[in-house]
């Protein structure tokens, strides 16, 4: 019997790539959806219209699935204003897990439960949220072990994850706007915030990594980084994208941080889904970049 796959977040940046990867893996995928996505998934992927908002919508979802990730909520920081979008995610996981019967279910967290730190965070360090969307992930993370005796759960922590159709008000793909559109300027880049280091991560790998944890038999962790390992700071990206533009100019940042997210060092360790799974990233930053650039000229905004 084929594998049945329940996505949540289907119209997302990661939830995109991640009904293709699923349905090139031969899985049977069902999206969870509260209308019309407005965008194209793979035909073989079968729309199940619910609102886990709503826990009366739910009524006709299967409640046994071999696998679930969940991906929906809000999830652009700089959105967090209130405490409104704190409570959508926290209601909209528990809804779910109330329902769910028996499934092996991913619910994605974020490196922003992690408390500032000068060295990679491995997955039993210290939570100590940062921001209002931080603390978003670290109360979903709460649930799980109220529900571990009766769904198989399994917490994936992502690092910074881009490429090319994220979400454009984010942090990467706005800055790439800008460098490709003054690209034929000389005076310096300047920038708000800080020269923070962070740990890049393509959205492909992601999706692989979410896949390669869902498919673990019996793991003894159930908390996962998926993360490169590799920190990289916002001024060498900057420059990897001038070089890619064919650009060369200074880059100048005021050093103050944007908001409570903004905090100096957030690299992790991939070694713990390594060595459970096998799996690695594949993909390097300049590839990524290249991609988004790439996709941006397409588009028609560089």
């Amino acid at each position: 019997m084929i594998p049945r796959i329940l996505l949540t977040g289907a119209s997302g940046f990661v939830g995109q790539h991640m009904a293709h990867l699923l349905i090139e893996r031969g899985f049977q995928v069902s999206a969870l959806q509260r209308g019309s996505l407005g965008i194209d998934l793979p035909p073989r992927v079968e729309p199940i219209y619910a609102d886990l908002a709503d826990p009366a919508s739910l009524a006709a979802v299967p409640r046994n699935w071999f696998g679930v990730i969940h991906l929906a909520g809000a999830s652009v920081p700089s959105l967090f204003t209130t405490t409104a979008p704190i409570v959508q995610n926290v209601a909209m996981t528990l809804n779910l897990l109330e329902h769910l019967q028996e499934a092996r279910v991913l619910l994605v967290s974020s490196c922003h439960v992690y408390a500032p730190s000068d060295a990679r965070r491995i997955e039993d360090d210290p939570l100590v949220p940062q921001g209002r969307y931080g603390l978003s992930k670290f109360l979903v993370e709460q649930l799980a072990p109220h529900y571990a005796q009766a769904l198989d759960l399994r917490i994936a922590r992502p690092f910074n994850h881009l490429g090319p159709h994220q979400r454009p008000e984010l942090v990467v793909p706005s800055l790439l706007r800008r460098l490709a559109a003054s690209k034929s300027e000389t005076g310096p880049v300047r920038m708000q915030g800080m020269n923070s280091v962070r740990d890049f991560i393509d959205v492909r790998d992601v999706a692989a990594a979410y896949l390669a944890i869902l498919e673990l038999d019996s793991p003894v962790h159930r908390t996962f980084n998926v993360c490169t390992g590799t920190g990289t700071s916002i001024g060498d990206l900057i420059a990897l994208v001038l070089r890619l533009l064919g650009s060369q100019r200074e880059v100048l940042f005021e050093g103050k941080p944007n908001s409570l997210d903004d905090i100096p060092y957030l690299v992790g360790s991939p070694d713990r889904l390594g060595a459970a799974s096998g799996w690695l990233p594949e993909l390097s930053l300049e590839q990524s970049l290249q991609a988004m650039l790439s996709t941006l000229h397409r588009d028609g905004q560089a």
